[in-house]
């Protein structure tokens, strides 16, 4: 699937400017992130936020992207999703991914459970 048709589909499925599932992925995905950044002891100049790039802002590399999808399947309970399609476009590994993207990406594709602070708002 191209990513202009995981983007058609993912507009599709939110009917409204951002969900509250989405808001709670996006808001987990930031909060492990920052779990990560804590853990490994890297100091940023600005908060991660969705359009924090994984590669550019946060020095990322494909060993810490495989630690990151480790990570999420732990973190949102899912395992097995197709991730070649956010991390790969034409052949090769992507040059630049967002937080905003990966959420999108499980969104799309992984039937997550809300978190516990989500249902209690």
């Amino acid at each position: 699937m191209t990513q202009l048709r995981f983007r058609l589909i993912l507009s599709e499925k939110m009917t409204t400017p951002l969900s509250s599932a989405m808001q709670d992925i996006q808001s987990r995905l930031i909060q492990l992130l920052n779990d990560m950044i804590h853990e490994w002891d890297i100091e940023l100049l600005e908060p991660v936020g969705v359009e924090t790039r994984l590669i550019e802002d946060l020095g990322f590399e494909s060993v810490d992207l495989m630690q990151l999808i480790v990570a999420m399947e732990q973190a949102f309970g899912v395992r097995g999703l197709p991730y070649d399609q956010v991390l790969m476009q034409d052949g090769g590994y992507i040059i630049e991914i967002t937080v905003r993207q990966l959420a999108e990406f499980l969104y799309r594709f992984a039937p997550i459970q809300p978190s516990s602070h989500a249902l209690s708002r």
